[in-house]
């Protein structure tokens, strides 16, 4: 199969199966016949689709007075009725007949609780019926699961081990580093000629450490500078090398190096040593190679969750973690809400990074380990408090305020309110422009200025692990070696600095009352705020005292609310005009008005689940007003894809997987739209509605996504999806009975319920015709044939490539890009 036939094929299909059709936020009205049209003895009666549809049936009266019956003298074809002109005048009629409630409610919960559908949970989510799946995904902390993704490597074996690696090379430079901070012990490094370990001249200089460690043989990078000749511990001779490192390293800057004498000739090389894993109790995950990619080892290499645990990762080993979560998990709401509160408030690792690098003389390594560790930890504590039955918006709204992620984006690290200095307003602003209240609802810019200096004193510094968590303790002294901040051994938490704290008492929100359009109990409630003269470590409490107020604002129960339906509904919802009080208040409003009073009522008061029951059981969330009304942002369309075609085998791998390899991920993303987790400039966050996310452009990245992610195993393949793998010929005989696999309409139906399972049969009859015409076109086939689909030998190339164009195809049509 060719490339660009492929390409051709693909942009056919989708072309001739799109149609246009309005986006309505509430339930759409009756359908309409658009035209009749008489002509060479045939009457054409179209209309525009109807959304979630079943069947599209045509009845006639000969009087409109008269009952109308169905007129079965015609066939509807997609969106048209063709009968013969034999029947003389009459009347007629479109009729819709809608998917059931059931199967819609079943697409709108997997496309909003959870990142779409997998084959199986498709299956069982209709099975056990969409509203005990809801219940299920409220209650995560019920959710049995253990994920590969989050295993822990610390065993790293035990005594002196000998590894070996053999490989073609013609690069001159051996590194040695720690993946990870951390220590163990190398011995009797030897690099030699051929494939026999050890045998023939060593290469390298000092490989037993017997003599002084001089940069004539090897060069200590500044993150392994702890690193020493050792005669503690040796596997021969008395002497080994003790490798220290306080941030994992990955090349000649961040590793112990040596540079091979003499121009190595491209032929087989083996490199051997021994090894011994920490005697402390530290990670030992060790990388002896060649500069390039030759001659490697790491015979512990260690898995995403435990660089993230042990403060070792970078930012796309997170990216990585996040998105294989989206991917695999069975707590499916609980990512797609950890995903909301990311977005909703905003940190950025670049500028974490930025700020570390003052301490750290521009390691870069170091720099990003750390700002990557805040993003963790931040996304951590939200995690763990969504497994809270009761969670609050306050309890999430505290971690936020405690986050170092957050205390250095919004720039109030460094704000001083004492003396004279005049506090940073960034957070302040923030606080309730974006968090809390919404924009301009509220407050004005004499509050951003009061509040600012309420939080003048919220800082960072680098603690004993065992007051990570408590602000009020003194920052850590201890030196490992030497006496710059980069030395010290602890971890970068929230601290307040209460010399920096503006001591005055403050008053927010002077004599402001809550409108009257927001009704009882609410209108004319006075809501200032008025925080009394603190000196010494109690002026902590001002920022306590802030959130604790705005958290259960009726402001800020409406701005969480409409963000909150725009993420689950549809985008059309808006904060700061509805007046609760009109009795003709549209449905948006009331729904709403609904959560705001679950949020109000609850006790304590805004418990997440409680406003997310509202939701779900509203009439907006369960009728077309919720079903396909939103486009996937590049994240769930990435996530969605790989979900959409992963079905379980017994022996517990998967027809479609993700690539592990941490980067791989956020080059896709940013493509599709600039996407990048956990490093988002603006403080307003990603767009949830979709016009940002759709152009030429990005749809084209799109596609290139998809038809990587489909294309099969082999040269030419291309890497728009990094490894990600997918294999719908595996999925279709999974499901499928081995009658139905070279039937190309039973293929078709399949893959279209699975793709689209709210859209209703009526509605992708054109779908179906161009999947089953693509199954029967051999054009793409190596070599060009004629062979009608039934006739392909069904583990054969041809069969496979028209498998896999025609499912890149319907993912990478108009349909596809909904939810």
């Amino acid at each position: 199969m060719t490339a660009p036939r492929t390409f051709a094929l693909l942009l056919t299909l989708s072309v001739c199966a799109s149609f246009q059709r309005s986006v309505s936020a509430a339930d759409p009205p009756p359908p309409v016949i658009n035209t009749v049209t008489l002509t060479n003895g045939q009457k054409r009666i179209s209309w525009t689709p109807y959304p979630a549809t079943f069947q599209y049936k045509i009845f006639r009266a000969d009087d409109p007075s008269q009952p109308f019956v169905e007129d079965t003298s015609g066939n509807v074809s997609g969106f048209d009725w063709t009968a013969p002109l034999d029947n003389g005048n009459g009347f007629h009629r479109l009729h819709a007949v809608p998917v059931s409630t059931n199967d819609l409610l079943v697409a709108n919960v997997l496309n909003r609780l959870a990142y779409g559908p997998t084959p199986d949970e498709l299956e069982r989510v209709r099975a056990m019926g969409p509203d005990i799946y809801i219940q299920e995904q409220l209650a995560p902390e019920q959710i049995d699961e253990n994920l590969s993704i989050d295993d822990v490597t610390t065993n790293f074996g035990s005594g002196w081990q000998y590894f070996t690696a053999t490989g073609n090379a013609s690069s001159t430079n051996l590194y040695i580093y720690l993946n990870t901070p951390g220590d163990c012990f190398v011995d009797d490094i030897q690099f030699v000629a051929g494939a026999n370990p050890g045998v023939g001249v060593n290469l390298i200089r000092n490989g037993d450490f017997l003599s002084p460690l001089t940069t004539n043989d090897w060069v200590i990078s500044p993150n392994h500078a702890g690193s020493a000749i050792s005669t503690d511990q040796s596997h021969s001779d008395g002497a080994s090398l003790h490798v220290v490192a306080r941030s994992g390293g990955t090349t000649q800057g961040s590793s112990i190096w040596q540079s091979i004498q003499g121009p190595l000739t491209n032929s087989r090389y083996t490199l051997s040593y021994w090894f011994l894993p920490s005697t402390n109790n530290q990670l030992s995950s060790l990388t002896v190679r060649l500069s390039g990619s030759g001659v490697t080892s790491t015979p512990y290499p260690l898995s995403l969750r435990t660089k993230l645990d042990y403060g070792a990762a970078f930012i796309d080993d997170l990216r990585g973690w996040h998105v294989q979560r989206g991917v695999q998990s069975k707590r499916q709401l609980l990512e797609v809400l950890d995903q909301f509160l990311e977005n909703h408030f905003v940190t950025q690792y670049s500028k974490s990074s930025d700020y570390f690098s003052t301490y750290y003389n521009n390691d870069g390594n170091k720099t990003a380990q750390l700002a990557t560790q805040l993003e963790f930890k931040e996304n951590q504590r939200w995690r763990q408090a969504l497994m809270n039955p009761q969670c609050t918006f306050y309890d999430l709204l505290r971690i936020s305020a405690e986050s170092p992620a957050m205390i250095i984006y919004l720039d109030t690290v460094n704000s001083k309110g004492n003396g004279s200095n005049i506090a940073n307003e960034n957070y302040a602003r923030e606080l309730q422009e974006l968090f809390t209240f919404g924009v301009d609802n509220g407050y004005d810019q004499n509050d951003i200025t009061v509040m600012s200096r309420a939080w003048s004193g919220w800082s960072v510094n680098i603690m004993n692990p065992t007051n990570e968590f408590n602000p009020l303790a003194t920052d850590l002294k201890t030196l490992n070696p030497g006496v710059a901040v980069s030395n010290l051994v602890g971890v970068w938490s929230f601290q307040y600095k209460q010399g920096n704290h503006n001591t005055a008492s403050k008053t927010i929100f002077p004599n402001k009352t809550v409108p009257a359009r927001f009704g009882p109990p609410y209108a004319g409630r006075n809501y200032q705020l008025t925080l009394p003269a603190r000196s010494g470590t109690n002026g902590i409490a001002d920022g306590y005292d802030v959130i604790a107020h705005l958290a259960n604002q009726p402001f800020t129960q409406e701005y969480l609310s409409v963000k909150l339906c725009r993420l689950f509904v549809h985008d059309d919802f808006v904060h700061g005009v509805y007046d609760y009080t009109d009795p003709n208040l549209a449905p948006e409003g009331q729904l709403i008005k609904q959560c705001m009073a679950a949020w109000e009522n609850g006790n304590p008061k805004g418990q997440i689940r409680e406003v997310l029951r509202v939701i779900f059981n509203s009439d907006l969330f369960r009728s077309h007003g919720g079903s396909m009304q939103k486009v996937k942002t590049p994240l769930e369309y990435a996530i969605s894809a790989v979900r959409a075609l992963r079905a379980a085998y017994t022996n517990g791998t998967f027809t479609a997987t993700l690539d592990s390899a941490s980067a791989s991920i956020g080059t896709p993303l940013n493509r599709m739209g600039t996407m990048l987790l956990f490093d988002r400039a603006e403080p307003n966050g990603y767009p949830e509605a979709g016009p940002a996310w759709i152009s030429a452009g990005t749809l084209a990245e799109r596609l290139r996504f998809m038809q990587s992610l489909l294309y099969a195993p082999g040269t030419g393949r291309p890497t728009d999806a990094g490894a990600s793998t997918a294999n719908p010929v595996a999925l279709l005989k999974l499901k499928l009975s081995s009658a139905s696999w070279n039937n190309a309409g039973a293929v078709a139906d399949y893959f279209l319920d699975l793709l689209f399972p709210g859209e209703g049969k009526a509605n992708l009859d054109v779908y179906r015709t161009a999947a089953i015409t693509f199954l029967n076109d051999g054009s793409a086939d190596t070599p060009v044939n004629s062979t009608p689909f039934s006739g392909l030998a069904n583990t054969s190339a041809n069969y496979d490539t028209r498998v896999r164009g025609m499912v890149s195809a319907l993912m990478t049509s108009p349909r596809f890009q909904e939810q």
